[in-house]
Protein backbone atom coordinates (compact mmCIF):
# COMPACT_ATOMS: atom_id res chain seq x y z
CA UNK A 1 0.00 0.00 0.00
CA UNK A 2 1.06 3.47 -0.85
CA UNK A 3 1.58 5.91 1.64
CA UNK A 4 -1.39 7.46 3.04
CA UNK A 5 0.15 10.78 2.90
CA UNK A 6 -0.34 10.62 -1.03
CA UNK A 7 -3.95 10.09 -0.72
CA UNK A 8 -5.57 11.02 2.85
CA UNK A 9 -6.63 13.97 1.91
CA UNK A 10 -8.49 13.09 -1.24
CA UNK A 11 -12.02 11.73 0.73
CA UNK A 12 -11.94 15.39 2.57
CA UNK A 13 -11.26 16.82 -1.12
CA UNK A 14 -14.32 14.75 -2.66
CA UNK A 15 -16.88 15.83 0.42
CA UNK A 16 -16.82 19.29 0.56
CA UNK A 17 -17.27 19.67 -3.56
CA UNK A 18 -20.35 16.72 -3.39
CA UNK A 19 -23.44 18.48 -3.89
CA UNK A 20 -24.63 16.81 -0.42
CA UNK A 21 -22.29 19.18 1.38
CA UNK A 22 -24.06 22.86 2.43
CA UNK A 23 -21.83 25.57 0.34
CA UNK A 24 -24.99 26.83 0.01
CA UNK A 25 -24.69 27.35 -4.05
CA UNK A 26 -27.34 25.81 -4.56
CA UNK A 27 -29.38 29.27 -3.99
CA UNK A 28 -27.21 31.26 -6.57
CA UNK A 29 -27.34 31.17 -9.94
CA UNK A 30 -23.82 33.70 -10.42
CA UNK A 31 -25.68 36.24 -12.95
CA UNK A 32 -27.03 32.76 -15.10
CA UNK A 33 -30.43 34.09 -13.97
CA UNK A 34 -30.53 37.24 -15.57
CA UNK A 35 -28.51 36.25 -18.31
CA UNK A 36 -31.30 33.64 -19.38
CA UNK A 37 -34.30 36.56 -18.98
CA UNK A 38 -31.73 38.97 -21.21
CA UNK A 39 -31.78 36.15 -23.75
CA UNK A 40 -27.86 35.53 -23.73
CA UNK A 41 -28.65 32.04 -22.83
CA UNK A 42 -31.41 29.70 -23.77
CA UNK A 43 -29.89 26.32 -25.02
CA UNK A 44 -27.63 24.08 -23.65
CA UNK A 45 -24.98 25.68 -26.57
CA UNK A 46 -25.37 28.36 -25.16
CA UNK A 47 -24.61 27.52 -21.71
CA UNK A 48 -21.14 25.44 -22.98
CA UNK A 49 -20.09 28.55 -25.27
CA UNK A 50 -20.93 30.87 -22.03
CA UNK A 51 -18.84 28.77 -19.59
CA UNK A 52 -15.96 28.00 -21.70
CA UNK A 53 -15.69 31.90 -23.47
CA UNK A 54 -16.41 34.26 -20.52
CA UNK A 55 -16.45 31.64 -17.64
CA UNK A 56 -13.02 29.80 -17.95
CA UNK A 57 -11.07 32.66 -19.05
CA UNK A 58 -12.50 34.36 -15.63
CA UNK A 59 -11.04 31.17 -13.55
CA UNK A 60 -7.90 31.34 -15.39
CA UNK A 61 -6.51 35.09 -14.88
CA UNK A 62 -8.39 36.19 -11.74
CA UNK A 63 -10.33 33.29 -9.55
CA UNK A 64 -7.78 30.62 -9.53
CA UNK A 65 -4.78 32.66 -9.01
CA UNK A 66 -6.42 34.34 -5.98
CA UNK A 67 -6.90 30.80 -4.94
CA UNK A 68 -3.08 30.04 -5.16
CA UNK A 69 -2.67 33.55 -3.23
CA UNK A 70 -4.53 32.57 -0.30
CA UNK A 71 -2.90 28.97 -0.04
CA UNK A 72 0.14 30.19 0.06
CA UNK A 73 -0.71 32.90 2.56
CA UNK A 74 -2.23 29.93 5.15
CA UNK A 75 0.62 27.58 4.04
CA UNK A 76 3.07 30.07 5.41
CA UNK A 77 0.37 30.99 8.61
CA UNK A 78 1.00 34.62 7.11
CA UNK A 79 -3.17 35.54 8.76
CA UNK A 80 -2.36 39.55 8.27
CA UNK A 81 -1.51 39.11 4.73
CA UNK A 82 -4.74 36.40 3.83
CA UNK A 83 -6.93 39.53 5.31
CA UNK A 84 -5.51 41.78 2.90
CA UNK A 85 -6.30 38.88 0.10
CA UNK A 86 -10.10 38.75 1.46
CA UNK A 87 -10.36 42.36 1.12
CA UNK A 88 -8.84 42.47 -2.39
CA UNK A 89 -11.39 40.08 -3.85
CA UNK A 90 -14.04 42.00 -1.91
CA UNK A 91 -13.09 44.78 -3.85
CA UNK A 92 -12.87 43.28 -7.40
CA UNK A 93 -16.11 41.74 -6.91
CA UNK A 94 -17.91 45.04 -8.79
CA UNK A 95 -21.81 44.58 -7.95
CA UNK A 96 -23.34 43.69 -3.97
CA UNK A 97 -25.41 40.55 -5.17
CA UNK A 98 -21.60 38.67 -6.36
CA UNK A 99 -20.03 40.04 -2.71
CA UNK A 100 -22.78 38.94 -0.92
CA UNK A 101 -22.63 35.99 -2.98
CA UNK A 102 -19.13 35.15 -1.92
CA UNK A 103 -19.20 36.51 1.68
CA UNK A 104 -22.77 34.55 2.54
CA UNK A 105 -20.72 31.37 0.81
CA UNK A 106 -17.50 32.13 2.93
CA UNK A 107 -19.14 32.55 6.08
CA UNK A 108 -21.15 29.05 5.73
CA UNK A 109 -17.79 27.47 4.48
CA UNK A 110 -16.15 28.87 7.42
CA UNK A 111 -18.50 27.23 9.91
CA UNK A 112 -18.19 24.29 8.44
CA UNK A 113 -14.86 23.95 8.91
CA UNK A 114 -15.11 24.81 12.53
CA UNK A 115 -17.50 22.60 13.44
CA UNK A 116 -15.86 19.67 11.36
CA UNK A 117 -12.22 19.74 11.63
CA UNK A 118 -11.92 21.80 14.98
CA UNK A 119 -9.34 24.51 12.62
CA UNK A 120 -7.63 26.80 14.89
CA UNK A 121 -5.85 28.41 12.02
CA UNK A 122 -9.26 29.10 10.81
CA UNK A 123 -10.68 30.26 14.15
CA UNK A 124 -7.39 32.94 14.35
CA UNK A 125 -8.59 34.14 10.70
CA UNK A 126 -12.23 34.13 11.80
CA UNK A 127 -11.31 36.48 15.11
CA UNK A 128 -9.18 38.70 13.10
CA UNK A 129 -11.98 39.45 10.48
CA UNK A 130 -14.36 39.91 12.78
CA UNK A 131 -12.19 42.58 14.83
CA UNK A 132 -11.89 44.54 11.22
CA UNK A 133 -15.96 44.15 10.79
CA UNK A 134 -14.85 42.18 7.59
CA UNK A 135 -17.25 39.24 5.38
CA UNK A 136 -15.13 35.83 4.83
CA UNK A 137 -15.38 35.71 0.81
CA UNK A 138 -15.61 31.91 -0.42
CA UNK A 139 -12.03 31.80 -2.02
CA UNK A 140 -10.36 32.34 1.41
CA UNK A 141 -12.55 30.17 3.19
CA UNK A 142 -11.74 27.55 0.31
CA UNK A 143 -8.17 28.26 1.18
CA UNK A 144 -8.62 27.17 4.59
CA UNK A 145 -10.52 24.14 4.23
CA UNK A 146 -7.79 22.87 1.60
CA UNK A 147 -4.59 23.57 4.10
CA UNK A 148 -6.54 21.63 6.62
CA UNK A 149 -7.12 19.04 4.57
CA UNK A 150 -3.45 18.61 3.04
CA UNK A 151 -4.81 18.99 -0.36
CA UNK A 152 -2.34 19.61 -3.26
CA UNK A 153 -2.33 22.79 -5.03
CA UNK A 154 -3.30 21.58 -8.19
CA UNK A 155 -6.01 19.18 -7.10
CA UNK A 156 -7.57 22.53 -5.06
CA UNK A 157 -7.51 24.58 -8.24
CA UNK A 158 -9.06 21.73 -10.40
CA UNK A 159 -11.64 21.65 -7.53
CA UNK A 160 -12.40 25.09 -7.60
CA UNK A 161 -13.14 24.88 -11.46
CA UNK A 162 -15.43 22.52 -11.13
CA UNK A 163 -17.15 23.74 -8.39
CA UNK A 164 -17.89 26.70 -10.59
CA UNK A 165 -18.64 24.95 -13.84
CA UNK A 166 -20.88 22.71 -11.71
CA UNK A 167 -22.82 25.37 -9.63
CA UNK A 168 -23.77 26.85 -13.37
CA UNK A 169 -24.88 23.48 -14.54
CA UNK A 170 -26.98 23.18 -11.37
CA UNK A 171 -28.73 26.53 -11.78
CA UNK A 172 -29.36 26.05 -15.56
CA UNK A 173 -31.75 22.61 -15.02
CA UNK A 174 -33.89 25.24 -13.28
CA UNK A 175 -33.63 28.04 -15.79
CA UNK A 176 -33.09 26.30 -18.71
CA UNK A 177 -34.98 22.92 -18.09
CA UNK A 178 -31.49 20.94 -18.84
CA UNK A 179 -31.20 17.12 -17.77
CA UNK A 180 -28.49 15.97 -15.74
CA UNK A 181 -26.97 13.60 -18.57
CA UNK A 182 -26.45 17.26 -20.14
CA UNK A 183 -24.92 19.51 -17.74
CA UNK A 184 -22.45 15.90 -17.63
CA UNK A 185 -21.54 16.32 -20.95
CA UNK A 186 -20.68 19.95 -20.47
CA UNK A 187 -18.93 19.88 -17.30
CA UNK A 188 -17.52 17.30 -19.45
CA UNK A 189 -16.03 19.07 -22.09
CA UNK A 190 -15.21 22.08 -19.58
CA UNK A 191 -12.57 19.16 -17.90
CA UNK A 192 -11.31 17.88 -20.42
CA UNK A 193 -7.36 17.39 -20.12
CA UNK A 194 -6.98 20.21 -22.57
CA UNK A 195 -8.89 23.07 -20.63
CA UNK A 196 -7.32 21.85 -17.27
CA UNK A 197 -4.07 22.12 -18.75
CA UNK A 198 -4.33 25.37 -20.31
CA UNK A 199 -6.27 27.38 -16.89
CA UNK A 200 -3.80 25.59 -14.43
CA UNK A 201 -0.54 26.29 -16.70
CA UNK A 202 -1.74 30.05 -17.44
CA UNK A 203 -3.09 31.17 -13.91
CA UNK A 204 0.45 29.31 -12.45
CA UNK A 205 1.66 32.31 -14.32
CA UNK A 206 -0.29 35.03 -13.27
CA UNK A 207 1.26 37.94 -10.58
CA UNK A 208 -0.93 38.94 -8.40
CA UNK A 209 -0.23 42.84 -9.62
CA UNK A 210 -1.47 41.26 -13.09
CA UNK A 211 -4.38 39.22 -12.00
CA UNK A 212 -7.97 40.85 -12.85
CA UNK A 213 -10.82 39.96 -15.61
CA UNK A 214 -13.81 42.51 -16.47
CA UNK A 215 -16.66 40.86 -18.00
CA UNK A 216 -18.87 43.84 -17.94
CA UNK A 217 -22.13 42.07 -19.40
CA UNK A 218 -22.20 39.52 -16.60
CA UNK A 219 -21.70 42.57 -14.08
CA UNK A 220 -24.49 44.07 -15.65
CA UNK A 221 -26.47 41.35 -15.16
CA UNK A 222 -25.72 40.72 -11.91
CA UNK A 223 -26.62 43.98 -10.94
CA UNK A 224 -30.14 43.95 -12.79
CA UNK A 225 -31.25 40.69 -11.09
CA UNK A 226 -31.14 42.70 -7.81
CA UNK A 227 -34.32 44.75 -8.92
CA UNK A 228 -36.01 41.98 -11.12
CA UNK A 229 -39.90 41.79 -10.85
CA UNK A 230 -39.35 37.99 -9.88
CA UNK A 231 -36.30 35.68 -9.12
CA UNK A 232 -35.46 31.72 -8.37
CA UNK A 233 -32.24 32.54 -6.86
CA UNK A 234 -30.31 35.21 -4.69
CA UNK A 235 -27.77 36.18 -7.29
Amino acid sequence: MTDPKDFEWLGGLIQTTDTLFPSGGYAHSYGLEEMVALNKVQSREDLEDFLIQQILPGLEKLELPYVRYSLEAVEKNDLDELVKINEEISAWKLTREVREAGSSQGAQLLRMILEIYQCPISEQFKQLLQEKGDPCQQITANALLRNVQGAPLTSSLVAWIYQTVSNFCSASIKLLRLGELACQKIIHRCLDAENIRRLLSNSLKVPREKAGFFNPLLDLASARHELAFSRLFIS
